[in-house]
């Protein structure tokens, strides 16, 4: 038993040291993408990284260039259909190029059924300011938008074959599921990043979903402990550089809720004291 238990805290060594390196490759291969014409924006160069790490993982196997640039356009066309849909600023002209493009990479279907099932979410999505059930539908329209857009990738950079068995291993699946759970707690850093613009605009995020800032606040703080936790999922060492990232954001999403109730605080304060004081002034 002793001799049992050794060797498999080797192998777990092993296997966390493989999977950091692996890692580490994956983003010295994709730092050329960071001064590239697309993807647009360094979080989506960071999702490609991590799927051609997952494509390493599982298949011992890295995605080509040309793959790796396949992605670069699929994110960047997600992030346009979104922003169409959310009335923000969008080239229609772009958008067209980014899905030629993607016909001549062989997965023009798999960016329509995406834009179809998003256009089905849209339609429904809820409303923002509400109360705490309001919250769970925002919460879950959120994860519902995630969970399709890791699926379109994860069919087009073959870690799935079809669309819905890419949204289905975003629930089973630990690398999916951990990749998931990461792209959750960046979703709450730029919902607060974004409050301003999503009030605004009447855009559910997890910060207008529900009446009170306040409560959106602790609601959000607890969604982030959530999304943090993973005890549920195995602890195997192939998953621990996602396993890294998601603590480091986590801690990141919990700083930022801190950070935004503060200021919350110290601009509407001091507001409210006066318009307290000025009604209560004879």
């Amino acid at each position: 038993m002793n001799f049992q238990a050794h060797c498999e805290r080797w192998n777990g060594r092993y296997d966390r040291i493989s999977s950091i390196l692996i890692a580490i490759i994956s983003i010295l291969r994709g730092l050329p993408l960071f001064i590239s014409a697309r993807p647009k924006t360094p979080l989506r160069v960071l999702c490609i990284m991590a799927f051609d790490t997952l494509h390493m993982v599982r298949y011992a196997k890295r995605l080509s260039m040309l793959q790796l640039r396949t992605l670069a356009a699929l994110l960047d066309f997600a992030a346009c259909a979104n922003a169409a849909f959310d009335n923000k600023d969008c080239c229609p002209d772009e958008c067209r190029v980014i899905l030629q493009l993607l016909g001549e990479a062989g997965i023009r279907s798999t960016a329509v059924e995406y834009l179809r099932r998003l256009r089905a979410l849209e339609r429904r999505r809820p409303l923002p300011g509400g109360d705490h059930w309001q919250f769970h539908k925002v919460g879950l329209y959120r994860e519902a938008v995630v969970r399709l857009s890791l699926g379109m990738v994860a069919t087009a950079a073959n870690i799935n074959c079809s669309l819905d068995e890419g949204i289905r291993a975003t629930y089973c699946d630990a690398d999916l599921n951990l990749l998931f759970r990461i792209v959750m707690q960046c979703q709450i850093i730029d919902d607060v990043l974004d409050y301003s613009t999503d009030i605004s605009a009447r855009l559910p995020s997890f910060l207008t979903a529900a009446r009170s800032l306040p409560q959106a606040f602790e609601l959000s703080r607890w969604a982030a402990l959530g999304y943090a936790d993973d005890r549920d999922l195995p602890r195997t060492g192939d998953v621990f550089p996602l396993r890294s990232a998601l603590f480091l954001l986590s801690v990141g999403a919990r700083l930022s809720l801190f950070l935004g109730r503060w200021w919350q605080r110290t601009q509407f304060g001091p507001q409210f004291t006066k318009s307290v004081c000025a009604a209560k002034t004879p």
